[in-house]
């Protein structure tokens, strides 16, 4: 028998993958990892194909070694990776790696073995060494690294392995080991014979033991951890040592899942569905039994998208599937997590990148075993190992952090979603307040059945939205980053003990720093990215390479020593709230302030048990959370939302400013809602005060479509980034020549836009230049972008070409 195998960690975007004999003594199935020899070297390699047909008459090199015992990818998994290398243009290496997280994967490891047919000759060894064999002879089958060695011995020994290396006592050789264990916790337990079951006996080994005693008492009425020995004030190693010593007790090992969802909120579901939510359910129901699997929930905020969501995975999960829950950011999980276990309990498995290597482990296990039958995750969780998926939710759609950036490979979830829910047969739901162009457009043109909640639950109205003019502030004498209105508002939402959010979409204190007599701004030496001034740290920092840098006496450029703070970000808004209202509490919640691990469920929480009256943040605030007494969203500045270098710039900022809108209301009293902007004529804010998404997506599908931009059309873009300048431009002309004449063999409508620099031309000490093509034809751009990376194989090095198919983000 023979196995097709993909080398893994090849570097480049490209696959190696080559036939091995399989040895009599493995089994084998496909999707097992495995350790290969290629060129005198020991890889890790995934099995892609077990067969009996050697397709050329050349001696083949054996598997040296199978590292899973069951597969880690199932050939559904195979099928959505191979499907991913094309529609991505990337190597199948790169691919892979998706669905094998580092955790899961194996880790370099140098051992010692004995040569044991020269072992007696190390009789005649110093004592020193041989106690070295006979360490690594006790432990032959595994063997054993310098510092396990080290370790027992407690001494250095490199001097003496090597010594043991030049006159052939040892071998050194390379394994591959797991990175992560499984975590186990010792449980100590009554020891079942007659000589315990006597009291007499009892009563004469615990004499004298008061504290033995308490701990042999609670054994007998269960089973214990050290961690359950704690939390009953009975732990005493001593005494357990004693109750051992004694053999009054046993010990035996239990698996223990390290645990990401141990912090719990208070949640309420209603106990009766409303109208809209009923049909939508009970729709999307019986689409298992027709070929409308594909669905677009678009619900106003706080119209119970979520509960329909949960009625649905209530009913897919008691058929014995498997149901996957998306969302954009890890900032959402933490409510979402919450919930989820209060209704399925430990059927519950995360994935997304804040966890550990240990929970990551475990919760890849569990979902494999299909003992989670609810998956939740950030866009990764896609390529988790389900063995019988029913239902794939993708919650706040309209994300464009559902579009992978970088690195390789450059998915899109939907995509790859879509093509999930095609091999495992499931119903594929999407759902938000504001859908992204592309699905509403989608579901206009029949690809998707559109489902409608156009009203909140319980019938609560919508939050009053009022646009304030800063301009007008401005002449009037205000020059505070609040509005006179925002602060009477927030005096009154205080005051009624009421809770209020503030929203500014930008961290750090001000935004850049300018000279007033030159008009130059500071920026980064990195990235021509102006630097952000942040008042806690008194430093000036780049948000894109976090260079940091002092603040400047004078400028760089003209000498002036009037340098000015422009701009306001989340740091300047909470110092200037806290100095107009001192004895407010609030919480600060963005990246900056969420660095630690859990920190996002722990400002959720507490605002939510009401410990803080005002929640100040970026977009972390403002999308899925549910805050029933939050009465008052205020909008700092939205301005700089509409001035992005984007086709996408009004779309987002319509989806962004409408999901902070929606959290204002959500309780039991109306919500009010106010915007401050330099610009109220903007038809953006018009849109956003009448909040009609509808009349929202008329105007801008108008504005696509004489545009000629997606989704009438599909986007490629290809990069070229190096560290010097005259080589990207090589680059990125040789591609750009290449382009035109390829197109002009072709009967399609293409367009080629470029080459340029890009918006952000020099990052991280990188000149970079793109080249954007536009086609209707989708497969004819991917082909063009295929014969580009075919071409590309033969650079190595600087500068790179980066390929993105559908980019969501041209910056």
């Amino acid at each position: 028998m023979f196995a097709d195998v993909l080398i893994l960690g090849t570097p480049g975007n490209f696959e190696q993958i080559l036939t091995y004999n399989i040895p009599r003594e493995i089994s084998l199935k496909t999707g097992s990892l495995v350790s290969v020899p290629v060129r005198q070297r020991l890889f890790q390699g995934l099995v892609l194909a077990v067969h009996n047909q050697q397709v050329e008459e050349i001696s083949l090199k054996d598997i040296k070694q199978v590292l899973s015992p069951e597969p880690v990818i199932s050939e559904r998994g195979i099928k959505l990776a191979d499907w991913l290398t094309e529609d991505c243009v990337c190597s199948l290496n790169k691919v892979i790696q998706l669905f094998l997280p580092p955790s899961v994967r194996k880790k370099e490891k140098t051992v010692y073995l004995p040569r044991t047919s020269l072992f007696s000759e190390g009789l005649l060894l110093q004592e020193k060494d041989r106690l070295i064999l006979e360490l690594l002879q006790e432990n032959q089958a595994t063997g054993l690294s310098q510092e396990e060695l080290e370790r027992k011995l407690q001494r250095s020994l490199k001097l003496d392995l090597e010594f043991l290396l030049e006159h052939k006592y040892i071998r050194r050789e390379k394994v591959f080991v797991p990175k992560v264990e499984k975590k186990t916790e010792i449980i100590f337990q009554i020891k079942e014979d007659d000589r315990i079951k006597d009291s007499q006996n009892q009563e004469k080994l615990l004499k004298n033991a008061p504290k033995q005693r308490s701990m042999f008492e609670m054994l007998k009425k269960a089973p214990c951890s050290e961690n359950d020995l704690k939390a009953k004030g009975l732990y005493n190693r001593s005494a357990l040592q004693g109750l051992l010593k004694k053999e009054l007790i046993g010990t035996s090992f239990n698996d223990v899942v390290r645990n990401p969802l141990l912090a719990k909120m208070e949640n309420t579901r209603p106990q009766v569905l409303n109208q809209a939510q009923e049909d939508a359910y009970q729709l999307i129901l019986a689409s298992s039994k027709t070929k409308a699997t594909k669905w677009l929930l678009y619900g106003i905020t706080g119209s119970g998208k979520t509960e329909v969501y949960l009625r649905i995975m209530e009913k897919v999960i008691s058929q014995g599937k498997q149901a996957l829950y998306l969302v954009p950011e890890i900032s959402l999980t933490p409510q979402v997590v919450s919930l989820l276990v209060e209704v399925f309990g430990d059927k519950v498995a995360i994935l997304h990148s804040a966890l550990s290597d240990g929970e990551r482990y475990d919760h890849w296990w569990k979902i494999k075993s299909g003992k989670a039958r609810v998956v939740l995750g950030a866009r990764s969780a896609v390529f988790a190992p389900f063995s019988d998926l029913g239902l794939i939710i993708i919650d706040e759609e309209h994300e464009n952090t559902y579009k992978q950036n970088e690195p390789d490979p450059r998915y899109d979830t939907h995509r790859v979603a879509e093509k999930l829910a095609e091999l495992f047969q499931a119903i594929l739901l999407k759902g938000s307040a504001t859908p992204s162009l592309r699905s509403f457009y989608q579901a206009s043109q029949g690809e998707y059945q559109l489902l409608r909640l156009p009203e909140r639950v319980t019938a609560r109205p919508l939050p009053e939205i009022e646009i304030i003019d800063l301009k007008k502030e401005i002449k009037e004498g205000n020059r505070s980053i609040f509005s006179r209105k925002l602060i009477e508002n927030l005096q009154k939402t205080i005051k009624n003990h009421e809770q209020a959010i503030l929203f500014m979409n930008r961290r750090g204190f001000h935004t850049y720093v300018m000279c007033k007599e030159c008009g130059k701004a500071i920026t980064c030496p990195h990235c021509q990215i102006t630097l952000i001034y942040h008042q806690s740290q008194n430093k000036l920092v780049c948000h894109y390479c976090h260079y940091q840098r002092a603040i400047p006496k004078s400028c760089a450029f003209c000498g002036s020593t009037f340098v000015r703070y422009f701009g306001t970000g989340t740091e300047r808004v909470a110092t200037e709230f806290a100095k107009i209202f001192p004895d407010v509490s609030f919480i600060r919640m963005d990246t900056d302030t969420t660095q630690r691990k859990d920190s996002h469920m722990k400002m959720i929480k507490e605002f939510r048990e009401g410990k803080a009256q005002v929640l100040i943040g970026t977009q972390m605030v403002a999308k899925g959370l549910d805050f029933p007494l939050v009465t008052l969203v205020g909008v700092v500045n939205p301005d700089f939302l509409l001035n992005m270098p984007d086709y996408q710039a009004g779309e987002r900022a319509y989806q962004l400013l409408t999901q902070v809108a929606g959290r204002a209301g959500r309780g039991a009293k109306p919500g009010k809602v106010m915007m401050q902007t330099f610009d109220p004529e903007h038809y953006l804010f018009s849109a956003i005060k009448q909040q009609d998404y509808e009349k929202f997506y008329q105007q801008e599908i108008a504005n696509r479509h004489l545009l000629q931009y997606p989704p009438f059309t599909h986007l490629v873009r290809i990069m070229v980034s190096g560290y010097q300048e005259k080589q990207v431009l090589q680059r990125i002309e040789f591609w750009a020549e290449l382009l035109q004449k390829r197109s002009k063999m072709l009967t399609a409508d293409l367009e080629i836009l470029g080459p340029s620099p890009a918006p952000l031309g020099f990052l991280k000490k990188r000149f970079r230049y793109h080249i954007i093509i536009k086609g209707r034809q989708f497969n004819l751009l991917q082909d063009l972008a295929r014969q580009i990376k075919e071409m590309d194989l033969k650079n190595s090095g600087d500068p790179r070409t980066i390929i993105d198919i559908g980019p969501q983000n041209l910056l």
